[in-house]
């Protein structure tokens, strides 16, 4: 367990050296300070807006963008892997697949993860003057989908050594388990009753309104821990391939 653990932080370390050595910190922090100027403009146009409502509409605006972000961090996991041909390196290293996918899947997250609660502390608490707990329990949500985004993007990259398909595959995911739910009228039981479930955006709702849903918490986790299996098993497909 410990030597596991101890791979998965060198591969954590490793994809933190080639984040720091790529264009994506300056254009982080470029995404980071134009979405705060679109939140600025939503809160100044709010004026006769509760601060309820203020925070529920800025939750949301952060929900689609988490999800942008999401993927725009991970999309590039094994996709620049395969471009530099450093994956079969990685795979004649003791590294087991599992180890690789949770490595760069806490790399990104842990920076979407940041980003997200410094968005949070500006606006959410500070400027929009919201309670704590609805403060708390919106990070926690939005940290959720963050995590299911970067299992869909990191699941997307495993197929392929294009960036542009990378982003649609994980673009077609996102929206398909976004409405999934409405289509459940068309099918017959029992899909109907598991597409029932698949709107991601209600199971994200009750976060913004200071509620901790076990039902929400479990569908977002669900999704990570279901997507990060996928890539696993589609690096071990390629691994056995050679390719």
């Amino acid at each position: 367990m410990r030597d596991s653990l101890k791979r998965i932080y060198w591969v954590y370390l490793k994809e933190l050296a080639s984040f720091f050595g790529s264009s994506l910190p300056p254009l982080s922090i470029g995404i980071l300070a134009f979405c705060c100027g679109f939140v600025s403009v939503i809160l100044a146009s709010t004026d006769r807006a509760t601060y309820e409502q203020v925070t529920v509409a800025i939750f949301y605006i952060f929900y689609i963008l988490t999800l942008g972000a999401g993927v725009f961090l991970s999309m590039s996991a094994f996709v620049n892997e395969r471009r530099q041909g450093t994956l079969e390196l990685l795979y004649s290293l003791p590294i087991s697949d599992l180890e690789l996918v949770i490595g760069k899947f806490l790399l990104n997250f842990s920076i979407l993860g940041v980003l997200l609660f410094l968005m949070q502390g500006v606006y959410i608490f500070w400027i929009a003057e919201t309670p704590m707990y609805m403060t708390a329990t919106g990070l926690i949500g939005l940290w959720l989908v963050a995590m299911y985004a970067t299992s869909v993007g990191i699941f997307a990259s495993s197929f392929t050594e294009s960036h542009l398909i990378s982003l649609l595959i994980a673009t077609g995911i996102l929206v398909f388990i976004d409405i999934g739910g409405y289509l459940a009228g068309l099918l017959p039981a029992p899909a109907r009753d598991i597409f029932s479930y698949m709107h991601a955006l209600d199971q994200f709702n009750p976060f913004t309104r200071g509620i901790l849903p076990l039902q929400g918490t479990l569908f977002f986790g669900g999704l990570t821990v279901l997507f990060l299996f996928f890539t696993v098993r589609v690096l071990e497909s390629r691994r056995w391939r050679g390719n």
